[in-house]
């Protein structure tokens, strides 16, 4: 009877490693990172829809509920209780927008240092892999032809938001003033001026939060582009 032939002692998990095809690994990996960036984003997308339809529909259900208690002795009392709420939320709902909307640009820029790896595998391999050229907006995937400006960014969710927002806290400061004394004018001059002070404070928060961003996609996009001119004096 032949002898027991002892199977092939399999290495360990942290030992595999050496044991590796490390090209084809990377490039698995590389797939692999993609589809999870693909998951981030489409992720990010869901959790905005989710948060700002929470806060339009606790917005509106207020706003119905008013509508029944306006000409009873509660309704004030109903103001005072709801609107700090609502702008409390809003506040909450915008920051988290603003943080969804940076990890959707971050995510973006780092497919496209993918692609444009991919882009480099085979001469004229990046003709099949199109993106944007020169001055783009952050979450360009493919080229539109729209050049990045602050002011694209009052037609995010979170400037939508943060609009509304500032709206409904201006119409709290107005009731307050009238409340605390002032006549009418006085009381909707308060409420418009807090208004737009709100949301430009909003968007300008926004635009420091985005530029910071742009800086760090600059910076990737510097490295890809060095790493590509080695590439190519490699070849050469």
């Amino acid at each position: 009877m032949p002898d027991d032939v002892e199977p092939p002692q399999l290495p360990t998990a942290s030992e595999s490693v050496t044991h590796l095809d490390r090209p084809t690994a990377f490039f698995n990996a590389l797939l692999t990172e993609q589809f999870v960036l693909e998951s981030a984003r489409s992720i990010t997308v869901s959790e905005s829809s989710s948060r700002s339809s929470l806060y339009l529909t606790t917005l509106s259900s207020s706003l119905v509920a008013f509508g029944f208690l306006a000409h009873t002795p509660f309704a004030l009392g109903f103001l005072g209780a709801i609107i700090p709420v609502i702008v409390l939320l809003g506040v909450f709902t915008y920051e988290r927008l603003v943080e969804t909307a940076l990890e959707d640009v971050a995510a973006l820029a780092a497919m496209q240092r993918i692609r444009r790896y991919y882009g480099r595998l085979l001469p004229e391999a990046d003709t099949y892999f199109t993106m944007p050229r020169g001055r783009h907006a952050a979450n360009e995937l493919l080229d539109i032809g729209r050049a990045p400006s602050w002011y694209r960014l009052l037609f995010t969710m979170s400037s939508a938001v943060a609009v509304v927002n500032s709206i409904v806290a201006g119409a709290g400061i107005a009731i307050l003033v009238d409340q605390l004394g002032a006549d009418d004018p006085a009381s909707i001059v308060w409420g418009i001026g807090s208004s737009v002070v709100l949301a430009v404070a909003h968007l300008a928060y926004q635009v420091h939060a985005y530029g910071t961003v742009h800086e760090l996609i600059a910076r990737s996009e510097a490295l890809d582009a060095r790493d590509a001119r080695d590439a190519r004096d490699a070849r050469s």
